[in-house]
């Protein structure tokens, strides 16, 4: 661990808590893209109200699933 902080300049809590972070950060943003996409076909009307809600659905799963890696 003393290699890890002296080649690193930083603790290794410190590098684990800015990956949990930025994980966390991507996971929302790819949710956020997925349901902007979806709601875009949405009200185009290219995709039914079934698709749209199964697709939210995923995303929150996905979101889950990232976060409990993540931390």
């Amino acid at each position: 661990m003393e290699a890890f902080q002296a080649g690193s300049g930083m603790e290794g809590q410190a590098m684990s808590l800015l990956i949990a972070g930025v994980g966390c950060t991507m996971a929302l943003l790819v949710a956020a893209w997925i349901l902007l996409s979806a709601y875009r076909g949405y009200a185009k009307q290219r995709i039914d109200g079934d698709l749209f809600s199964t697709v939210g659905v995923k995303a929150l799963l996905l979101v889950l699933l990232l976060f409990w890696l993540f931390l």
